[in-house]
């Protein structure tokens, strides 16, 4: 398996938007969260996302991007291949 961080932009994006995004790629197992090593789940900010897969990640960011642009035109894709993440700030996940 493979670890990406995912980060969705939208020209003139609002909270719905990424509301809609967040709540559409869950359904995929494309989490707006990530876990700790004790467990724990954080939030991440607005349009990240982490997802684990087999698939390699040019196919991620264009699956993503299509489905993004289903959501709202004029969105932009990074996908990062993550093998070790920080994060200081993030709300836990209650």
């Amino acid at each position: 398996m493979v670890n990406y961080i995912i980060r969705v932009g939208f020209d003139e994006p609002d909270a719905e938007t990424y509301h809609r995004l967040a709540v559409e790629l869950a359904k995929y197992n494309i989490a707006g969260a990530i876990k700790a090593d004790d467990g724990k789940g954080f939030h991440l900010p607005p349009g990240e996302f982490c997802y684990s897969g087999v698939e390699p990640i040019n196919e991620v960011r264009d699956a993503i991007h299509r489905f993004a642009q289903t959501i709202k035109s004029g969105s932009s894709v990074l996908v990062t291949e993550a093998t070790t993440v920080s994060w200081s700030g993030l709300k836990p996940v209650e």
